[in-house]
């Protein structure tokens, strides 16, 4: 690996954490804060996902960059729909999580690519795992706690799918 992808491979690494741990403003009900907090991860999700799906080489890592992109733009959808946003916003994003989906863009192709995408999804899936199980602890709309059961359901797959991607050969 050159110094320059070690660079990048190591900055992606570093800003997951920190794109990803944002939080919805005080005096927000619990479900406009997991609407918020949801779109956030979600957006920083499908952003570094739609670059995957194209700069990937390991087949498995390209496919799950392809159908996390399609499941993002639902999950964002069907929030928005529930929280009566308009289908049309642009899905939020934060300083930090734009400069990590550019550093990640910026990367080259190869193992190294695979691998940073492969850790930041895991640490992104993480952050919305724990996004899902603070509203069911505390949420008591229906129609959100059902989104929160269904979006928990599928975290938790991805992340048994990350978890064998992340034993990938360098």
């Amino acid at each position: 690996m050159d110094r320059r992808s070690f660079l990048q491979a190591a900055m992606v690494s570093a800003l997951p954490s920190v794109a990803f741990g944002q939080s919805a403003p005080a005096g927000m009900s619990p479900e406009q804060k997991h609407a918020a907090e949801t779109l956030e991860a979600s957006a920083t999700s499908l952003e570094a996902s739609r670059a995957a799906a194209s700069k990937a080489v390991d087949a498995n890592v390209r496919r799950f960059a392809q159908f996390e992109a399609a499941e993002q733009e639902v999950v964002a959808s069907v929030v928005k729909a529930a929280t009566g946003m308009s289908e049309t916003a642009p899905p939020p994003l934060t300083a930090e999580a734009k400069a990590m989906v550019e550093i990640l863009k910026a990367m080259p192709t190869g193992p190294e690519f695979d691998k940073a995408y492969v850790k930041g999804q895991v640490e992104g899936h993480q952050r919305l795992l724990q996004i899902q199980e603070v509203y069911l602890t505390n949420g008591k709309n229906q129609t959100h706690r059902s989104i929160a059961m269904l979006i928990r359901g599928h975290i938790k797959e991805h992340l048994a799918q990350l978890e064998l991607m992340n034993k990938l050969p360098a």
